[in-house]
């Protein structure tokens, strides 16, 4: 092909056809133009198409993430939800303005503090911020991702000052309550590899002293201590971050769905 268009350039020459030469050349070079232009438009889509390709991949992993934090939210909120009305039942208790028969006051004790933890899986966006691929979402989807981070710093900050009811519990304060209340972490049977340990002959209590020591001044407020804790982490995650997750999963299938 090459040769041939040589020839033809070559005896427009020697014919000395040199207008037709010259348009023949603009012509060859506007050919040439138009070949280039095309070859980066081809060039530019396929980058694109595979922008498009990589951010989709990343919205779907996003959205999966989100997905699997949503159902760890609600197992989360369920559990504190059921301990904290327990442990509403048994602070009424406490002050007189209810009455439990002795059986089920020993149950509520057990089931009235909420010892799940909720994890949080943030791999997929962190990875997205590392490798900056998080630029390709949409503002919508990042202002969404950076207030649902917010939203769960401040709850460890929360968190956090909430632990300190036991971890500045110098004279074990709290672990003797939860002895004499008869409160002892027992591991499921199929996890199980030694034998239960029993309550220590000292905190054993009557039916009657159990009774009494929950209506004590000071229990009340140990345990009003602990139900604000965890009512505050229930209303935090069930309207702060359950919230913003759904916000941003029904936004991402909606881009989803338009593109």
């Amino acid at each position: 092909m090459i040769k041939f268009f040589r020839k033809i350039r070559q005896r427009m020459l020697t014919e000395n056809q040199f207008t037709k030469y010259l348009l023949y050349a603009l012509g060859e070079i506007i050919l040439v133009v138009i070949g280039i232009l095309l070859a980066l438009q081809i060039n530019n889509w396929n980058e694109h198409r595979k922008e498009e390709t990589s951010k989709k991949k990343l919205m779907l992993n996003i959205r999966a993430e989100l997905m699997e934090n949503k159902l760890r939210m609600e197992h989360h909120i369920l559990g504190l939800h059921t301990s904290n009305a327990i442990l509403n039942k048994v602070l009424q208790f406490s002050t007189g303005s209810l009455h439990i028969p002795m059986d089920s006051l020993k149950l509520y004790l057990n089931d009235m503090q909420h010892n799940g933890e909720l994890a949080i899986l943030t791999s997929v966006q962190e990875e997205a911020i590392s490798s900056g691929k998080f630029v390709m979402l949409s503002d919508t989807v990042k202002q969404n991702l950076s207030i649902l981070k917010d939203y769960m710093e401040s709850r460890n900050a929360i968190q956090d000052r909430g632990s300190l009811l036991y971890t500045n519990d110098i004279d074990n304060k709290f672990d003797k309550l939860w002895a004499k209340l008869g409160l002892v972490f027992e591991l499921p049977e199929q996890l199980k590899t030694l034998p239960s340990i029993p309550i220590h002959p000292d905190f054993k209590l009557s039916d009657d002293e159990i009774a009494a020591l929950v209506k004590d001044s000071e229990t009340y407020m140990d345990l009003y201590r602990v139900y604000q804790n965890q009512h505050s982490d229930e209303i935090w995650v069930k309207f702060g971050l359950e919230t913003i997750t759904n916000r941003t999963i029904d936004l991402i299938n909606k881009e989803l769905k338009e593109n």
